[in-house]
């Protein structure tokens, strides 16, 4: 994994610097992540939770993604998704990090002048862990909402979505619309999931200010769910390094009224096109 990371980072300095003027491209930071470039990401997001007597509760959402895009604009993507977890409560005490559901698909892009499209579509495989703090998986969902099925256990999940993105001058934005459906219904009673996002930012040359809200929601047996959160952050350039810190906080949270916001990293590696 080193020597990996090693030779993206050797790649990203050593290529021809950062993006054209006019680039539409928005890397978000608990957005959607897909974008018309070809882009590895890391990503970290550390939870603090409100924690009653006698419960402690550690959480940090860890993300492996890459989505590859051709000279003509289809390509494929992978989210390996991790969660590290160090639980204290109701007669559990347990730590372990788990794999959730990998996530393998394809996309396309088109770029419109300023403004770009990205559909995607994939799925979902049930390699989510279960046995343990592993169970709990799912706090680890809340840094990046989109990504919720793939800490679901025990479900496959067909996911489709577009984004369409662009700048008016230094202004970025960007939208994401999705829907996942589970394939294994019987197995998850969120299946349909919604997704609706918007971003904004202005691009300051070295670095981007932006904000982010994420919205989802779901079919619950027990009626209607729905989670928004909101993100502050920065993203900066160097080369084709885009690294990027951010606030995520929790505007409408049903169920989970004792996560109070989190700390949120990423390194976003773009490939140039051979």
């Amino acid at each position: 994994m080193k020597s990996i990371l090693t030779a993206l980072i050797v790649l990203g300095v050593a290529s021809t610097a950062s993006a054209e003027p006019g680039d539409p491209t928005f890397d978000s930071l608990s957005m959607g992540r897909h974008t018309p470039i070809t882009t590895i990401s890391f990503e970290l997001g550390y939870e603090v939770w409100d924690e009653p007597a006698a419960t402690d509760i550690n959480v940090m959402s860890l993300n492996v993604a890459g989505h590859f895009v051709g000279r003509r604009g289809v390509g494929g993507y992978f989210v390996l998704p991790l969660t590290y977890l160090d639980l204290q409560f109701a007669g559990l005490e347990d730590s372990d990090l788990a794999i959730g559901n990998i996530e393998l698909g394809g996309i396309y892009t088109k770029f419109f002048g300023s403004t770009a499209l990205v559909f995607h579509g994939g799925v979902a495989l049930p390699t989510a862990q279960d046995e343990d703090a592993a169970a709990f998986q799912f706090f680890g969902a809340f840094t990046r909402m989109a990504d919720a099925p793939l800490r679901v256990l025990d479900s496959t999940w067909l996911r489709l979505g577009i984004s369409p993105m662009g700048r008016a001058g230094n202004f970025l934005w960007r939208a994401d619309a999705g829907l996942d459906l589970a394939l294994d219904e019987d197995q998850s009673d969120l299946s349909p999931i919604f997704h609706l996002n918007v971003g904004g930012g202005i691009d300051l040359g070295s670095a981007q200010l932006i904000a982010e809200l994420v919205n989802v929601f779901s079919d619950d047996d027990a009626g209607d769910d729905d989670a928004s959160t909101i993100t502050l952050g920065a993203r900066f350039s160097s080369g084709n390094l885009r690294p990027g810190l951010g606030l995520l906080f929790p505007i409408d949270f049903d169920g989970a009224d004792a996560f109070e916001w989190a700390l949120l990293g990423s390194l976003a590696v773009r490939i140039p096109s051979l």
